[in-house]
């Protein structure tokens, strides 16, 4: 059963540009994490997925292994969450859309901290995603890759290097082409929060859809992947 977490409240306290990474190491495993155990369908091999009871999967995505989902984040239909060979964080309020792709190799975790958004069909292998950041439709963020907190990552790019706190990277491979306004970088925090409601309805626990149809010309900032 899905319930509600106050993301809106979780989030006051902490600014836009503040990036929050949930560490993985060996003494602080991301298995400890004080959370429900969900079944893992892929025998006693692995682990079970340690997700939060606020935490929302799409009866279709495949979540297995060293995975943790925090309250308030989601995995959408089709999307892959494949702990197998290294870790995977997924922190509050972060959502992975339709058809995405999480993996990393060993010694490599993969990582989203809060409020991140992930747009569908995108790969993140063995990436750390900053808080309030999102990666666009197709785009893909490679090993090692860092992405700086309030980000965006612009559909179908492919990031190799780490980026900058508050930058929009786009192309192949991905170059900076300008900062994110403070305004911006709020608007994507307020981005993942819609797909928090989203999710209870999914769930069948929530009646708010958290989208509705703008008053006026929506900003470009979350644009790259809803």
């Amino acid at each position: 059963m899905l319930v509600s977490v106050d993301c809106l409240e979780r989030s006051s306290t902490v600014s836009a540009t503040e990036e929050t990474r949930i560490p993985v190491t060996p003494e602080n495993d991301v298995r400890s994490l004080d959370a429900t155990p969900d079944a893992t369908p892929k025998g006693t091999f692995w682990p079970p997925v340690e997700r939060d009871r606020a935490a929302f999967v799409a009866a279709n995505a495949t979540v297995m292994g060293r995975v943790t989902l925090a309250a308030g984040s989601s995995v959408w239909y089709g999307a892959v969450v494949r702990g197998d060979v290294e870790a995977i964080a997924i922190g509050e309020c972060s959502n992975v859309q339709d058809g995405a792709i999480l993996h990393g190799d060993p010694g490599k975790p993969t990582i989203l901290a809060e409020f991140v958004t992930i747009g569908h069909g995108a790969v993140i292998h063995s990436a750390t995603i900053g808080r309030g950041s999102l990666v666009g439709i197709k785009a893909v963020v490679l090993d090692g890759v860092t992405i700086g907190a309030g980000s965006i990552v612009g559909a179908g790019a492919l990031v190799t290097k780490d980026v900058p706190p508050r930058s929009l990277v786009v192309g192949v491979p991905a170059k900076v082409v300008r900062p994110i306004s403070e305004d911006e970088a709020l608007e994507l925090i307020d981005h993942a929060k819609k797909y928090e409601k989203l999710a209870r309805v999914h769930a069948g626990t929530g009646t708010d859809l958290g989208f509705v149809a703008p008053s006026a010309a929506p900003s470009a900032a979350p644009s790259a992947a809803s």
